[in-house]
């Protein structure tokens, strides 16, 4: 653990560390609202502002590196089926209006039974492996730069995409940070990088010249009754199994394992309430539905950031975006190229995986591994945590079942 149990909270203060640990989650933050503002025409003001006001009254709450991530299933499934702006916001209703109710009525208490400690670790190795996929994924773009050319390199007669030599780079000053204890911030290097080979692809130049200062509002948007069914059935329930195992009861054992008795506020029906809060936030203002999650933990962590400092700093400058860029922000989103998030997303994604090292037991490891791999296989880890559930229950069952003398 994280010496939690020394201090109840950790104190604000200003270190490479906090500033490094802010950037340890963009991987999963920055593409995902890139694709939905570009392909589902959500409006890049409101999804900064609704991700910059959770991030921010996340640090102040619970005084630690809590992630606020788009809900993945909804941002997946929406961009995959091309859905309006519409549809996401109106997730966004369901799944705020569908928290509180089990925060409130104390539902949370015995769907928690289910999510026992081997359950949970399936969940953390499944997210820490489609993590990896995705960085992959990310490396893998032709282009290095949003909406500029392919880059290459040739050598002799090979030809080296630069996004893959790019991300090895990336790979080795997290790997060596990570070493040296984050002694000094590997991820503000990262990025760095990341400048300097966009300044060589000759795009830098275009990119700030994209950009306008100007003061931009969000405006409250009301869902359309068309959109609430679409979005309940094609959205919402897909996503509430992965909401309650990845950003409620993982988070909470996430939380306690990093930080032992200073993540007493992190619990269940805590994350519930303000994961509620800011997807209500969100739909009003006609933005994109967040939650927490135990992988953005990791990768906070993981980079460094050991208080409530880290989301508070990077909520502030997602609202600088918001407000302050006349609504334009896909130049600044451009400046960090691909490769260096998809680097820094692999690389958590196998820290994360490393949260299963206290399973013991085949039978444990026989449900992780069951979570994992169908989780992986079917990028669908609400399927892969139902048939550990289910496998655990039998077992259970087996070991119950009394044996003739």
């Amino acid at each position: 653990m994280a010496g939690g149990s020394q201090q109840k909270f950790a104190s604000f203060r200003l270190t490479w560390s906090e500033i490094n640990g802010a950037l340890g989650d963009l991987g999963v933050l920055l593409p995902l609202a890139a694709a939905l503002i570009t392909v589902n025409g959500l409006s890049a003001t409101s999804v900064f502002f609704g991700v910059g006001v959770a991030y921010v009254v996340t640090g102040l709450f619970y005084r630690l590196p809590l992630p606020v991530q788009p809900l993945k299933a909804v941002a997946a499934i929406a961009i995959a089926r091309g859905l309006g702006a519409g549809a996401v916001m109106a997730a966004g209703w369901w799944m705020g209006l569908l928290l509180l109710v089990l925060a409130f009525t104390g539902l949370h208490v015995y769907i928690g039974r289910l999510f026992t400690r081997p359950v949970i670790r399936g969940i953390q190795v499944g997210v820490g492996l489609l993590l990896v996929r995705s960085g992959l994924a990310l490396v893998s773009r032709p282009q290095i730069v949003m909406g500029g050319p392919d880059a290459v390199l040739r050598v002799a007669e090979c030809t080296i995409p630069l996004g893959w030599l790019l991300a090895g780079v990336v790979g080795l000053i997290l790997a060596w940070a990570a070493w040296r204890r984050h002694r000094w911030p590997g991820a503000v290097f990262a990025i760095l990088l990341g400048l300097v080979a966009v300044a060589a692809s000759g795009s830098l130049g275009r990119l700030i010249g994209d950009l306008h200062a100007g003061i931009s509002l969000p405006k409250p948007v009301l869902p359309r009754l068309s959109d609430l069914g679409s979005a309940l059935v094609l959205l919402v329930l897909p996503q509430i199994p992965l909401t309650l195992g990845n950003a409620v009861f993982a988070t909470v054992d996430t939380a306690k394992q990093y930080f032992g008795d200073g993540a007493a506020r992190v619990t269940p029906r805590n994350l519930l309430r303000t994961m509620g809060g800011f997807q209500l936030l969100a739909a009003f203002v006609g933005g994109v539905p967040v939650c927490h999650g135990c992988g953005g933990l990791t990768a906070h962590y993981k980079f460094g950031a050991r208080s409530g400092l880290a989301p508070i700093l990077l909520g502030s400058a997602c609202l600088g975006l918001a407000l302050f860029v006349d609504g334009n922000v896909l130049p600044i989103l451009a400046l960090i190229p691909y490769p260096v998030l998809g680097g820094m997303l692999a690389f958590v994604g196998i820290q994360h995986g490393m949260l299963a090292r206290d399973v013991r037991s085949w039978r444990e490891w026989g449900i992780v591994a069951t979570i994992a791999a169908v989780g992986y296989a079917t990028q669908n880890l609400a399927l892969g945590f139902g048939l550990g559930i289910l496998l655990e229950q039998v077992w259970r069952g087996l070991a119950l079942r009394p044996t003739n003398s």
